[in-house]
């Protein structure tokens, strides 16, 4: 079952000639529902409600079927990106999930799903699967290579054993724990409260370090602390969108309509675009600013300059509000319009206009994600986003915020809360009197808290001689027990062919592996010795952050696979995985019990976990004690802080010009002498003064083209779930590279050859794709693709696909967020 391509789905395909021609019709957003069922989605210009199309060009909406076969609608909130969608969730007579239909009361989405969310309930039940099949047993990888069935108590017990083993042995920094930023916030705080409680393990992460670290640090070091200041609201209340390494039109499609829309209003707020590529948000934009890759911080000193020379700057909230801006200002004099133009290869003329725009409008809000964060200097980007709206005073009011947003639904929440490089509720793992605190919370003993940061996932001391991570420690055999949850690295860190060499079976030094996901196969479990089943949304209940700090709710509406084979089989939930182990851990070992002698997870419910979180998170930044899973509901998502005595007091942060600087309340700094701790306690915001440092790698004649990757709107991640989806599988079946026609033409190239890409770290053979929207000497290729499964295997006829094959381990040094946006490749017609 677990490698073939299932069949009698009622989706028929498309030739490829019907699907260009569909690609090529500008009203395809107006085909009937069937039709779009087959099709899928159109990037830019569409997304769900109800049953039927909307075009939200024109705000029509299109239908002609109803949901006939759902008898309960279960309230729920999307499980993919981070923008947060209200969901039903449609549940048939025999307790199967059968449709998807956005929320009309919702604020965020107003009814209006993108594609992935409308056919978000097929990932649940193995018939409507195209591969694979959902994970019901545990599995023990047996001495022949293959897995052998065992029970649940039995695989708790061996990998208790072996975090026992692993501590007593080479102490509790040998556990490394890697997870996710898909589990809700419950699951996020029960992870940590195990890892850093009762394991006492500092080698903590998860693939949030891929996907947001860079926001993360630029906020706390700005800031103080984590959270994006603003909010969705803001779109309709901006006078100019700065728009800076993100695609919304593709990737976040409800954040687009309202863009839309909200350009549409009487307002007509400009659109600023910076990404290297044409995309479909550049190509709508008022001023594209096409600069060369891993060139972001050069880019924002310039506008910053041209903001100081246009006497943009609002001395009085800088005074008031800001520190070092005399150094700011001093650092950026030097990159006048003519020197970023030529570090950046942006005309100048263009750099000048934006800047105009900026400063001249009265609101700005800034949105960045991947093309900031997995780019050079992508810590000192987000700074000078940030710096750049607070010497403008834009910071803390409506249509004016520095906002960051993510790729997965919950990476916000195990920020909050904890369940894995962070401290729970933004404490700060240097300050004594934050971590004591926690460790009186939790009832452990003074110290087992680790009092430093956790080693993050990848990192190549080969090229960061200074930066440790759990595959360098793979790489040295001081990782011993590798425990991955709810990711899938086998398909998304970088530099993959040494990855795999680290893992693999035939390595003495490789740590006992465990794998815990939802699918079977899925690429990482190739290198597990221990399998555990796992449910998933839709599956569970619990609480979801998303990228405006606003707290929904997901209710479970369907029981996990194998529920029936309870206890000693069928998936569980990560929360009650989590726990499986913390009580097991106890029961063999009182080093890892609280000092009443008991587990440290002694709820049962995540509702109850929810109400212990809250009294943890209370007098914090993420403050959410005035929330209950009914008042969340009820409004439809609450943000924080909220407090008993103002619930939805959490719109906007800094509205007040009170940031999160001082020493008792910064989330960041190893002590209090850390730049952006205010030495006076007066708690205002940090100014940075940075140079552009060139990327490590660039083009030259043996490896002459860029490489960037980057996200399809039809898949999401390692494509663990959209795969598995026909139609989103139909719609990008397999990868590709993007290359500009001038560069095809020289190697006789057509859209469709094969093309062998190659780096100083691997080679994959894809399929091309011949279009502008890549620059002559760029390349694109999507990040989506492994080429472990079994399926995956044999659909590419055992070529090798995934990009970060290709890609550099080379980690922002502030953040450690590997820079995937830029190497250097080369290309042959295959």
């Amino acid at each position: 079952m677990s490698n073939r391509d299932k069949q009698g789905h009622p989706i028929k395909s498309f030739t490829q000639d019907e699907l260009e021609g569909l690609k090529q019709d500008q009203q395809v957003c107006n085909q009937d529902r069937r039709t779009f069922l087959k099709w899928g989605a159109m990037l830019s210009s569409q997304a769900i409600v109800g049953g039927g199309v909307l075009n939200l060009l024109t705000g029509e909406v299109h239908a002609d079927d109803t949901f006939v076969n759902v008898k309960t609608w279960v309230y729920s909130v999307c499980g993919y990106c981070s923008v947060g969608c209200g969901l039903h969730i449609g549940v048939n007579s025999a307790g199967e999930a059968v449709a998807v239909r956005g929320n009309k009361n919702h604020p965020t989405n107003a009814g209006r799903v993108c594609v992935k969310g409308l056919y978000e309930y097929k990932i649940l039940n193995d018939k409507d699967l195209r591969v694979g099949e959902r994970g019901k047993y545990p599995l023990l990888r047996n001495s022949s290579g293959g897995y052998d069935i065992i029970t649940w108590d039995a695989a708790i017990t061996l990998l208790s054993q072996k975090i026992i083993d692993a501590v007593n042995v080479y102490g509790p920094d040998s556990v490394g724990l890697y997870n996710t930023g898909q589990w809700m916030l419950e699951e996020y705080y029960s992870m940590g409260k195990l890892g850093k409680g009762a394991i006492g393990t500092s080698t903590m992460d998860s693939n949030t370090r891929l996907c947001m670290a860079a926001a993360v640090y630029g906020y706390m070091s700005s800031f103080g602390s984590d959270g994006p200041p603003g909010c969705y609201d803001d779109i309709e209340n901006t006078n100019c969108f700065f728009l800076i390494g993100t695609n919304p039109a593709e990737m976040h499609p409800q954040v687009w309509r309202r863009i839309v829309l909200a350009r549409k209003s009487w307002k007509a707020p400009k659109l600023i675009v910076v990404d290297p590529r044409r995309t479909q948000t550049a190509r709508s934009a008022d001023l594209h600013l096409q600069l060369k890759p891993g060139t972001n911080v050069a880019l924002m000193n310039g506008l910053i300059q041209q903001i100081i020379a246009n006497n943009k700057v609002n001395t009085t909230y800088v005074n008031s509000y800001t520190r070092n801006y005399a150094a700011l200002a001093a650092k950026v004099a030097a990159y006048t319009p003519d020197y970023v133009s030529s570090i950046t290869g942006v005309p100048a003329a263009d750099i000048q206009t934006a800047a105009l725009w900026i400063g001249n409008s009265q609101e700005v809000w800034s949105m960045f994600i991947q093309g900031v964060y997995q780019s050079m200097g992508a810590t000192d980007t987000v700074r000078l986003i940030c710096s750049m709206h607070l010497i403008m005073g834009k910071i803390g009011r409506a249509g004016s915020a520095p906002f960051s947003i993510t790729g997965q639904s919950t990476a916000m929440s195990n920020r909050e809360a904890g369940g894995s490089s962070a401290l729970s509720a933004y404490r700060n793992y240097y300050n004594p009197t934050h971590v004591s605190a926690l460790e009186t919370l939790w009832n452990v003993p003074a110290g087992k808290i680790p009092r430093h940061s956790p080693t993050m996932i990848t990192s190549n001391k080969d090229l960061q001689p200074t930066i440790n991570s759990m595959v360098d420690m793979m790489k040295n055999g001081q990782l011993k027990v590798f425990w991955v949850a709810c990711s899938n690295p086998a398909v998304t860190l970088p530099d993959l062919n040494k990855f795999y060499s680290y893992l693999d079976f035939g390595n003495p030094s490789r740590p006992f592996t465990v794998v815990q996901d939802i699918y079977d196969p899925m690429e990482t479990k190739a290198f597990a010795d221990l399998f555990l089943p796992a449910a998933q949304w839709g599956e569970k209940t619990g609480t979801y952050t998303c990228s405006e700090r606003k707290v929904n709710l997901g209710k479970q509406a369907v029981n996990p696979p194998g529920f029936n084979l309870r206890p000693n089989y069928g998936a569980y939930s990560d929360f009650d995985i989590i726990k499986k182990v913390a009580d097991k851990l106890a029961a063999l070992d009182a080093r890892f019990r609280d000092k009443n002698g008991n587990s440290l997870i002694t709820y049962t419910t995540t509702e109850q976990c929810f109400n212990e979180w809250k009294n943890v998170s209370k007098g914090r930044p993420c403050d959410m004690s005035g929330m209950t899973y009914a008042n969340i509901e009820s409004n439809n998502g609450v943000a924080w802080p909220s407090t008993t005595s103002n619930v939805l007091g959490g719109k906007r942060l800094y509205t007040n010009g009170v940031f999160n600087t001082n020493w008792d309340r910064a989330q960041y700094g190893t002590s209090a002498s850390a730049p952006w701790i205010d030495p006076e306690n007066k708690s205002r915001a940090y100014l940075w003064a940075v140079d552009y440092v060139p990327p490590p790698e660039v083009p030259d004649a043996t490896y002459p083209f860029w490489l960037n990757s980057g996200r399809v709107i039809e898949h999401f991640h390692s494509r663990t779930k959209t795969k598995r989806v026909a139609q989103l599988h139909e719609m990008v079946p397999e990868n590709y590279v993007e290359m500009h026609p001038n560069d095809a033409s020289a190697l006789g190239v057509t859209t469709g050859d094969l093309v062998a890409v190659t780096s100083r770290r691997g080679s994959i053979t894809v399929k091309a794709k011949v279009t502008d929207t890549v620059r002559q000497g760029a390349v694109f290729i999507p990040m989506h693709f492994g080429d472990l499964d079994p399926s995956d295997v044999a659909q590419n006829n055992g070529r090798q696909v995934a990009v970060n094959r290709l890609t550099m381990n080379y980690v922002d040094p502030v953040c450690g967020q590997p820079i995937y946006k830029h190497c250097a490749v080369k290309l042959a017609k295959g």
